[in-house]
C-alpha cells in the first residue's frame, strides 16, 4: 500500500472491499461506488489543512528525481524498469560529471 493509501484507508473500508466480490453484480456497483466516494473524501479531508502534504524524505531529497523514479520503478513492466534504469544510470552520470569538473 503507497504512503497515501496509508492515509485515506482504514479496516472498515478494508472490510467493504473484501466483502464487494460475494455481493451480487448491481450490489458491488454500489459498493463499489461508495468505497471510491468515502476514499475521495478522505484525501479532500487529508489536504484541506495547510502542512498535510507527503513527505516520503528530507527536504534536501525532495527534488531528488532518482528517488521518485525507483519509487515508480516498482510498478513497472520489464520494458518499462529497463527504461527507468536507462534514466537513473543517465542522471546518475551527468550528476558525477558535474561534480568531478565543478571541483577545477
Amino acid at each position: 500500500m503507497e504512503a497515501i493509501d496509508t492515509l485515506i484507508q482504514d479496516r472498515h473500508l478494508e472490510m467493504i472491499k473484501a466483502a464487494i466480490p460475494y455481493l451480487d453484480n448491481s450490489r458491488q456497483k454500489n459498493m463499489a461506488m461508495l468505497v471510491k466516494f468515502m476514499e475521495l473524501q478522505r484525501t479532500m479531508a487529508l489536504f484541506q489543512n495547510p502542512g498535510n502534504d507527503l513527505k516520503m524524505c528530507s527536504e534536501e531529497e525532495k527534488e531528488d528525481p532518482v528517488q521518485m523514479l525507483s519509487a515508480i520503478r516498482e510498478y513497472c513492466t520489464d520494458k518499462e524498469k529497463e527504461m527507468i534504469d536507462n534514466i537513473i544510470n543517465f542522471v546518475q552520470m551527468f550528476s558525477t560529471y558535474g561534480t568531478l569538473f565543478s571541483a577545477t
